[in-house]
Parts: structure tokens; C-alpha cells; sequence
């Protein structure tokens, strides 16, 4: 009778306890992007409206430098803004950045070779996240949205995103960092780490950038955001299969660039991710999101058109 009713209370107690170890995990992860949200204001206040000097990535001609001194996670270690290589995720897959990835660390388009030797130093010191950095906050805008580009090349972008370019959009929807995709798990896209033994699985440096649209003239334009390396590291619902992988992860964490903190739900598309399907609006034919449509901005930052 003892051991009977010490089951049922541990069958009780255990989804309560795995339900608070959850909530206390998802509180520490938004803990973690408020801080990072604070991070970026604090250095825009230091580097003339700035809020990084873009991604953070040794290649070109993706970035502004080297990511020993260019690039979100350069700017706060080098600046003492943030350690973001103290304040991971906590229930990530990913447990470094796809920045340090071998070829793209010391790939014939590197700024600068690091050895391994050097980049486990610098990962002790901080230059590691598991967060993913939206493509708003690293490039702003496209120079000329008329033209279908390759919203990666710096050549093709506004730069690193400035607050003056926050202006059209509400700060309250425009996302600055957040959780990386439930796909990471899957070690057959590329994004392994060479970080220690054994090898990890390693965040999307940034997401995607715009993709195209037709406006309402009928041409072809660069359009909304592509947030499908942003996902879910939290939260507990049916398991899913993502590829190879499988995981019972619901809500993503998003920090935006008023410094708010806010979790987004994988349920309009039970798929890991956030991802979008062509529709309509207001006469154009755009991305419309599965999970955040109208929670996360998906248009221009500096142009009038597309703002929603």
C-alpha cells in the first residue's frame, strides 16, 4: 500500500516539477535576451545610434571585419557591454555559434584565420551565443528594394541596423535576437562545431533576410523576412519529427528592439520553426506567417510600402 501510493504521488508530481523545471528555464532564456536587448542600447548609446556593428560572421563579404573586433558578440566582449558566451540558452540544442564552424572560421573567404588553438581561447572568453541575430539588426534594409539581391552580401545592405532607422516599425515587434530552430539537432546540415570533444551543433548566425514579394504594380521586389532559422526551445507539447529529429518544444523567445521579451508559439504550423506561406495583402502577394503574423515585423525598416 506504502509503495502504491508513493507511485501515484510521484506520478502526480513528476509533470508538475518537469512543468517548473520548464518555466524556470524559458524565465532564464528571456533574462538572457533582455540582456543582450540592453547590451545593444547601451552600445548605441556609445557608437552613434548603432545597435552592433552588424553580423557577426569571418567571412566576406558578409560582415564588416574579423570577429575578433566586428560583429554583435566582438562588440559586447570588446566593449564589456555583455558575455554572451555566459548566458546560452538553456535548453538550446545548439550549443555554440554556426560562426565557428571550420570553413567559415578558416575558409578561403575568412577575414582573418583563427586556429583552433585561438578560437577555444576566445570561446573561453565569451565569443559564443546560441541565439540567433535577426537580419534587420546586422543589415537593416536592402540599398535599393526594386532589385532581388542576395540579402547577405554587405554591398547590398544599408549596414548595421542604427535607431534612426526605427522610425516606420514599432520597436515592439522588431526583433533583435531569438531562440535558433529545433533543426539544429539534425548534424547533417553543416553547422557542426569543432568546439570540444565531442563535436556540437551550433546556432544560425543570423536569419535569412528578406525574400521576394510583387507589389501591387505587379514587379517582382524584395519583400518580408524569412524567420525560419528563428524556432522553439521551449515549452512542452506532442512531439514532432523535424527531419531527423524529433522534440516536444513549443514557444521561441524573441527580444525586440524596445528591450521587450516575448515568446511566440509554434502552433498556427507544428513545425519547430517559424515559418511563412505565400498570401495576399493589401494587394501584394507576400510571406505570411504561420506562428507571428502580427506579432513579429516582417517589413521595410526605412522604406514605405511594406510595413506590417
Amino acid at each position: 500500500m506504502v509503495i502504491a501510493i508513493i507511485a501515484l504521488l510521484v506520478s502526480i508530481l513528476l509533470p508538475a516539477l518537469a512543468s517548473a523545471r520548464d518555466t524556470a528555464q524559458t524565465t532564464k532564456c528571456a533574462s538572457n535576451l533582455r540582456q543582450l536587448g540592453l547590451a545593444s542600447m547601451t552600445y548605441a548609446n556609445d557608437a552613434k545610434g548603432y545597435l552592433s556593428s552588424g553580423v557577426w560572421d569571418n567571412r566576406r563579404p558578409r560582415s564588416w571585419g574579423p570577429m575578433t573586433k566586428a560583429g554583435w558578440v566582438a562588440d559586447f566582449r570588446v566593449g564589456e557591454y555583455a558575455n554572451p558566451g555566459q548566458i546560452l540558452c538553456p535548453t538550446s540544442p545548439a550549443l555554440g555559434s554556426e560562426s565557428w564552424n571550420d570553413t567559415k572560421v578558416r575558409g578561403a573567404d575568412a577575414h582573418l584565420a583563427i586556429t583552433l588553438v585561438e578560437q577555444q581561447a576566445l570561446i573561453r572568453a565569451g565569443y559564443n551565443t546560441n541565439y540567433t541575430q535577426s537580419w534587420y539588426m546586422g543589415y537593416t534594409d536592402p540599398k535599393n528594394v526594386n532589385t532581388l539581391i542576395n540579402p547577405k552580401d554587405i554591398a547590398n545592405s544599408k549596414g548595421p541596423l542604427k535607431t534612426s532607422a526605427l522610425g516606420i516599425a514599432p520597436t515592439s515587434k522588431v526583433p533583435l535576437f531569438a531562440d535558433p530552430k529545433a533543426e539544429l539537432l539534425d548534424t547533417n546540415n553543416g553547422l557542426v562545431l569543432n568546439i570540444g570533444e565531442p563535436e556540437v551543433v551550433g546556432a544560425k548566425t543570423s536569419s535569412d533576410g528578406p525574400t521576394a514579394a510583387r507589389n501591387p504594380q505587379g514587379q517582382n521586389v524584395s519583400g518580408r523576412q524569412v524567420y525560419t532559422d528563428f524556432g522553439v526551445a521551449h515549452g512542452r507539447g506532442p512531439t514532432i519529427a523535424v527531419g531527423q529529429i524529433r522534440h516536444n518544444k513549443t514557444l521561441g523567445n524573441f527580444v525586440f528592439a524596445d528591450g521587450s521579451v516575448n515568446s511566440a508559439k509554434d502552433d498556427g504550423k507544428r513545425d519547430g520553426i517559424f515559418d511563412s506561406t505565400v498570401g495576399t495583402r493589401n494587394g501584394w502577394v507576400i510571406r505570411v506567417y504561420d506562428d507571428i503574423e502580427g506579432t513579429v515585423y516582417g517589413g521595410w525598416l526605412t522604406y514605405s510600402g511594406l510595413n506590417w
